[in-house]
């Protein structure tokens, strides 16, 4: 199998390669609603986690609970972009490598392999990036997942294009215009659900299918293929394709727009959760950032695991968090290591 070497390249990680790591602990510090105290939460059959740490760090402290059973993980990671992103005056994170790419290489495939240890066997990952580094990233996980061309039905499934209108046009080259989202499941067995946000067919003539009315008026398409005749009705929902050019970028002036940078806009992740999972299952992000996972998490039932390093993102997300008509119950923690004695 063809793949991606970068200078200090570790193989695919054991449980001991991440032994620095693993001495990390979750320490409660703050529960809500805040008339629960932490004696309290642990009477409770689950609560949602809001961490601050370090990605690694945190994945690997979830690993011995964690481990199989997360059944969506969807990040929108650094995009190796050479910038510092910024709230106000306030640093929301860092995205200077010096132009290491090993180094960043390194630093994602690591992350890509401990969430691969947290999802479950019928769990669905999106790795949310752009024109800098997607190629690469592709080629590292299908090193992880395996290569679709395997066909056993895991690994790979989709390269989501999301194209928006914001920004400007270059005069040199073509204007780029979208995000990439790859879209990997762990077996060939995942939760998916195109029903659930895919558009009303309707009454428009679509392709080459035959249009038929009923005595109700009714209407309903048709199309024959490969010696069989499919037919739909104008109610029918059809799966997105892969271009998503009906979602808008977040603009300056937008009313959803928390103040962080980096901001996606929710029904992004709307379409993400509902498509790729159920009611009451597990999501993680650990680059939670704006908060915009958990609190779509929380709004469509769904349990949730969510990180950030940043001091911002956890302020961000727990404000967000706490905006929202009603939420569960949900803890913020802390993950660090313990220094050595």
């Amino acid at each position: 199998m063809a793949e991606l070497q970068w200078q200090g390249k570790t193989s695919a990680p054991s449980t001991e390669s991440f032994a620095h790591e693993a001495q990390a602990r979750l320490h409660t510090h703050e529960v809500y609603p805040a008339s629960m105290s932490v004696e309290m939460t642990t009477h409770l059959a689950w609560q949602n986690r809001l961490i601050r740490g370090e990605r690694a760090e945190v994945l690997a402290a979830l690993l011995p609970e964690f481990a199989g059973r997360v059944n969506l993980v969807y990040i929108d990671p650094p995009f190796m972009t050479g910038r510092d992103f910024k709230s106000g005056a306030q640093l929301a994170y860092s995205d200077k490598w010096q132009g290491n790419l090993d180094a960043y290489l390194q630093w994602l495939a690591t992350t890509l392999r401990l969430l691969y240890q947290l999802l479950a066997e019928d769990g669905s990952l999106y790795v949310h990036l752009d024109w800098r580094v997607t190629h690469y990233a592709r080629v590292i996980l299908d090193e992880i997942f395996g290569s679709p061309l395997r066909g056993n039905g895991a690994g790979f499934q989709n390269e989501i294009i999301w194209h928006y209108q914001s920004g400007g046009r270059a005069t040199n080259r073509y204007a780029r215009k979208h995000d990439t989202i790859l879209f990997y499941t762990k077996s060939a067995h995942y939760c998916f659900h195109g029903e659930r946000i895919g558009e009303r067919r309707g009454h428009h003539q679509r392709n080459h299918m035959r249009k038929h009315l009923d005595e109700h008026g009714s209407v309903s398409w048709s199309i024959n293929s490969h010696g069989r005749t499919y037919t739909y009705s104008e109610e029918s929902r059809m799966t997105p394709a892969d271009v998503w050019s009906d979602i808008s970028h977040l603009h300056q002036r937008d009313p959803e727009r928390s103040g962080y940078a980096t901001q996606k806009p929710a029904a992004l992740l709307e379409r993400i959760l509902l498509a790729s999972s159920e009611p009451d299952q597990l999501v993680l992000d650990c680059f939670c950032g704006s908060g915009v996972t958990p609190a779509m998490a929380e709004q469509l039932g769904r349990r949730w695991l969510a990180s950030d390093q940043g001091d911002l993102a956890i302020a961000t997300t727990r404000e967000r968090l706490l905006a929202l008509p009603q939420h569960g119950p949900f803890v913020v923690q802390e993950c660090a290591i313990p220094p050595l004695e």
